[in-house]
């Protein structure tokens, strides 16, 4: 359960808009940037990447300097409603997660149910794994990627069980 729960969060993380995601291995960005940006120079666009790439800096001390930034460039009213709007997506993330993992549980029984029923056809599993789909399709989509954690790949059982932390999980180690 700790690994979904920390894969859940940095899911909620991606959602939030994690400043600025370099490109990733498959040409992937972050998400787009803040709309304050659109009406300033590139020199102020500039200036404010070179704020989030101080890694070193905790991000209370990077929003204080995007704060003196967006009163150096009259956008300071646009990036306070912007870390507001923020904010409150970041607590609607955490809230429906939390939701989320709450109904886990008990969508993994009904699943599980299904496709342990030997008393059905393969096509009224399909249906009813479709209908459970169709009636949780976010405990699904969880599950599912839960799952796909634990199967092989294609060509045999996965090298990397041991880094992953799946052999520990089943061990019953959940630490990872």
């Amino acid at each position: 359960m700790n690994s979904l729960l920390f894969g859940l969060t940095v899911i909620g993380l991606a959602l939030c808009g994690y400043p600025e995601m370099p490109l990733g291995k498959h040409g992937k960005q972050g998400p787009p940037p803040p709309p304050f940006l659109r009406n300033v120079t590139q020199t102020a666009k500039k200036e404010y990447f070179d704020i989030l790439k101080r890694t070193n800096e905790t991000i209370r001390q990077q929003k204080e300097e995007i704060m003196e930034w967006g009163k150096k460039y009259g956008v300071e009213a646009k990036v306070q409603e912007f870390e507001i709007n923020m904010t409150k997506h970041r607590a609607e993330v955490k809230q429906n997660v939390t939701e989320l993992l709450a109904r886990l549980p008990a969508a993994y029984q009904h699943l599980t149910t299904i496709m342990d029923n030997e008393e059905q056809t393969p096509i009224q599993m399909r249906d009813a794994i479709g209908a459970f789909k169709n009636q949780s399709k976010v405990e699904f989509s969880v599950l599912t990627f839960a799952a796909g954690q634990f199967r092989p790949r294609k060509g045999g059982p996965r090298r990397d069980h041991e880094r992953s932390g799946v052999k520990s999980l089943n061990k019953g180690n959940n630490s990872h």
